[in-house]
């Protein structure tokens, strides 16, 4: 922990840099706040072979969410690289569960998936017209492809699904998530019949565990940004609680729901599901199967 104190320190030229609690949270190994002369920041620090992309693009997450100005996230202050780590250094922010203020987030989600939207109708030279992001992400530990991208079945089908499948047969050894994907792909685009899906700046993990309150509103970290349709981010949102009646209210207040929806939001809780038998395998082999199967037959 000295070295890490001392590198924080010079870098963001600190004299005062004290420890002050270790935190839980997200796939980083070690989270730690620190006391200083510019106040207490929030550093994760991450020496795994996919921790500097995994945090560079935290990084660019969390800039492109705060110049969104629609929803709070921790102020980004700098990334760091020594040696083999990388350290993410942001503004301490104190809160708790989303809890108080579910409508008020729900209305800022809905107003960071409309400002690209809106500048494509307004000012289109500044609106981002292509599903991607700047940098490659990690959604956990695993890192995902962001490249540019203009049609957004094939983004998601090409560089969301079909890594997270392959990746699963590779380490499972089960072989019908192959064989239902083979099915599944080509019956995908009818999903989205009569949608025309636009790029929207999406936090791109938002399940409960990367939301909270401060007293004065809501608050969302952890992020893994792109830009995809908006309908990706609520999907998480509804695998593993956490957000109530108001939050959803809120949201479709600004943009309601399209015919099919729950179709899509099945097709996106996929990604979810997948990613999580990659990460921890057990019961979420079975759900991402089941999803499938299912997608397969209604299709």
């Amino acid at each position: 922990m000295a070295e890490v104190r001392e590198i924080i320190a010079a870098e963001l030229k600190l004299t005062k840099v004290e420890p002050w609690k270790r935190l839980k949270g997200g796939c980083s190994s070690n989270n730690w706040a620190f006391k200083t002369e510019i106040g207490e920041i929030f550093a994760k620090i991450d020496s795994d072979k996919h921790g500097r992309d995994l945090l560079l693009g935290e990084m660019k997450s969390l800039e492109m969410l705060q110049s969104s100005e629609s929803v709070r996230v921790p102020r980004p202050i700098k990334i760091i690289f020594s040696q083999n780590t990388a350290i993410l250094i942001t503004e301490y922010i104190k809160f708790k569960g989303l809890e108080v203020f579910q409508g008020e987030l729900g209305q800022h989600l809905a107003m960071l998936h409309l400002r690209n939207l809106q500048l494509l109708k307004e000012n289109a030279d500044q609106a981002v017209k292509q599903f991607g992001f700047y940098v490659n992400t990690c959604c956990g530990k695993i890192p995902v492809d962001n490249q540019w991208n203009e049609d957004w079945i094939n983004f998601y089908c090409k560089q969301r699904l079909k890594p997270q499948v392959e990746m699963a047969a590779k380490m499972s050894g089960n072989r019908e998530v192959e064989t239902l994907w083979s099915r599944l792909e080509p019956k995908i685009k009818q999903l989205f019949h009569g949608v025309n899906v636009q790029p929207s700046l999406l936090h791109g993990d938002l399940w409960s565990g990367n939301a909270g309150e401060t007293e004065t509103g809501p608050v969302i970290f952890d992020p893994a940004s792109f830009y995809g349709h908006h309908e990706f981010d609520l999907a998480i949102t509804r695998m593993f609680g956490g957000f109530g009646r108001e939050f959803y209210k809120r949201y479709h207040q600004l943009i309601p729901r399209e015919v099919g929806f729950e179709e899509r939001k099945s097709l996106y809780e996929l990604f979810h599901y997948l990613n999580h038998w990659n990460h921890f395998g057990g019961a979420y082999e079975e759900q991402s199967l089941k999803i499938m199967r299912r997608l397969v037959a209604n299709s």
